[in-house]
């Protein structure tokens, strides 16, 4: 072989090795941008459902501590986003958004209220949904350390047994509603599942035997037929 040969095969060679060494730089390049773009995905869906969960707070629980708490985790979010996109409109605007979060969660400090009573079944779907979400987000929480093991407890238990009353609330509305309206035997539907959800549940809290009794004297006074009053002589 000659030596002119010889440097052209090594010539081939090393455009070969070049190509295969670029190629797998693309490649790796083409796999980080891949993750990147799922973890991105995945911190904005993270983002929208703690975003839907505290408007859901902010109606149904009206706690400013835990709301606060996912506040902090939506702006812990955001500034991990935003290392990855610079500038990116969306987060920035997110940003903007917890902003707006902390001005309602002072105002609930200046002025605690009792959370609202739904008043449809998708208004309890919805409830008892993100209450779920709620909960799983504050295990997430505990598990880094971001919140204590008494804290985790306290809200968990408290949104377990919102869900539950509030749900009761709704329907023994529901029942006086039809009451109301005449239609004894809707309010009394009502009424007996507002109930069973008492029954049914593993919960214990110490009005819970109290709330029972409670359907039961409003369903026993569907029943009651008031007597006329004497015409006075």
């Amino acid at each position: 072989m000659s030596f002119w040969a010889f440097v052209a095969i090594l010539a081939i060679l090393g455009v070969m090795f070049g190509a295969l060494y670029i190629s797998k730089i693309a490649d790796t390049r083409q796999k980080e941008e891949q993750q990147k773009r799922k973890h991105i995905r995945d911190l904005r869906n993270d983002l929208l459902d703690i975003d839907e969960i505290i408007n859901t707070l902010f109606i149904y629980d009206r706690n400013p501590e835990l709301i606060s708490t996912l506040s902090r985790k939506m702006m812990s979010l955001i500034q991990e986003g935003l290392k990855l996109l610079p500038g990116d409109e969306q987060l920035l605007r997110d940003l903007s958004d917890i902003q707006q979060i902390e001005s309602r969660v002072e105002a609930l400090l200046a002025e605690p209220q009792e959370p609202e009573i739904p008043t449809s079944d998708r208004q309890i779907y919805i409830l008892k949904k993100h209450f779920v979400k709620t909960i799983r987000f504050i295990r997430e929480l505990q598990s880094v350390g971001e919140i204590n093991e008494l804290e985790a407890s306290q809200h968990k238990s408290r949104l377990m047994k919102n869900a539950l009353l509030l749900e009761v609330k709704a329907y023994r509305n529901h029942g006086e509603d039809a009451r109301q309206r005449g239609e004894i035997s809707s309010a009394a539907n009502y009424l007996k599942h507002a109930k069973e959800l008492l029954i049914n549940s593993d919960l214990t809290f110490a009005d819970k035997t109290d709330q029972i009794k409670a359907v039961s004297r409003e369903i026993s006074g569907l029943y009651v037929t008031m007597p006329d009053h004497p015409e006075k002589k």
